[in-house]
């Protein structure tokens, strides 16, 4: 609850708006973000917030008409940054790297301050490590950095690296095979991620068979490239489900990544097999896709063959190209 409260009191005025306050929330507790549960969640902290007096919810006039449950459009943070407004910021002796401190609010200020004085006790002595790690030592809050980053405190005005530390992407499971220079292949799901692992440690098609793991895949740049170093791989495909969801997972992939990272590409001979070979199932959804989404990620005719079959409300698992098929050479080797 610390964490959301933090949030909140980053905010300019006393009075928050329900918007504003869902994404502190959802900043602080990303986890719940998809829950049904999240109103009711979201609800239960700002009335526990209200009985110790951090915050007050507003009359039942200044609720939402609906809503499962309703929630309040507003509340009023408690006067608690007294000494904060007090304080006189130009007398402070601010690290070179915050020179940017007289456009922030008092509140934003006043978190800063462990930053300042962690930057001038610790100038030229960095080392680059998890930013887990660097938020400890600076806040006493392991998570602390994170949810500075993800509320928009810093702006983007202060790079984590000035810190000495980054963001660890989530692991990235690989199998590798004796096939320096050959492309990588990140498969969506693990059943796919088993069987051309397997198929693959004789074949050696692919340097590597990388489990994405669906939309976790989306940030794990700086895990690609650590693993595409290891096996030597020449480039990155992606091969997943040809439903919205599974074209959306690698352009995603792509705009996250972080300059000098490596993007995947289409592997293109999988799904052209899948359009021609795979197991069309139904899922109304699709047909309300974007018009525009395959052709973003596949090129023609490719891309307007699998706009067709979502008009046509399906889809096809990646599954249908399994281990048996992989045996019996549906993929040319090349």
């Amino acid at each position: 609850m610390n964490a959301f409260l933090e949030n909140l009191r980053t905010c300019p005025r006393r009075r928050i708006q329900l918007d504003e306050i869902r994404r502190h929330f959802y900043a602080a507790f990303p986890e719940v973000q998809d829950s049904a549960q999240r109103g009711a969640q979201l609800l239960k902290r700002l009335q526990e917030l209200e009985i110790v007096g951090h915050l007050k919810l507003p009359a039942r006039g200044s609720w939402e008409s609906f809503g499962q449950p309703p929630l309040p459009l507003w509340i009023t943070l408690a006067g608690t940054q007294s000494q904060a407004e007090r304080r006189d910021y130009g007398s402070v002796a601010w690290a070179p790297e915050l020179d940017f401190w007289p456009q922030l609010k008092v509140s934003q200020l006043e978190a800063l301050m462990p930053v300042n004085d962690f930057l001038l006790r610790r100038r030229g002595l960095l080392s680059l490590v998890p930013a887990k790690e660097r938020s400890l030592e600076i806040f006493g809050d392991e998570k602390r950095l994170e949810r500075m980053c993800q509320s928009g405190m810093l702006f983007g005005k202060l790079p984590l690296s000035v810190l000495g530390c980054f963001q660890v992407s989530a692991p990235l499971p690989y199998r590798p095979a004796v096939a320096p220079g050959r492309p990588a292949l990140v498969l969506e799901n693990k059943d796919a991620y088993w069987s051309f692992g397997e198929w693959n440690t004789t074949a050696n098609y692919f340097s590597a068979v990388v489990y994405g793991g669906g939309e976790a895949f989306q940030s794990t740049g700086a895990a690609l490239a650590q693993m595409m170093h290891e096996v030597s791989a020449g480039s990155a495909l992606y091969f997943g489900d040809l439903d919205p969801k599974g074209i959306r997972i690698p352009l995603e992939f792509n705009r996250k990544t972080a300059p000098g990272q490596p993007q995947v590409s289409p592997a293109i001979e999988l799904y052209a097999w899948l359009v021609s070979n795979g197991v069309r199932r139904s899922k109304p959804e699709c047909a309300d896709a974007p018009t525009n989404l395959a052709a973003a990620w596949l090129e023609e005719p490719l891309a307007s063959a699998i706009q067709t079959i979502w008009m046509q409300g399906k889809w096809l698992p990646q599954e249908a190209l399994g281990f048996e098929k992989l045996q019996q050479g549906v993929i040319p080797l090349s």
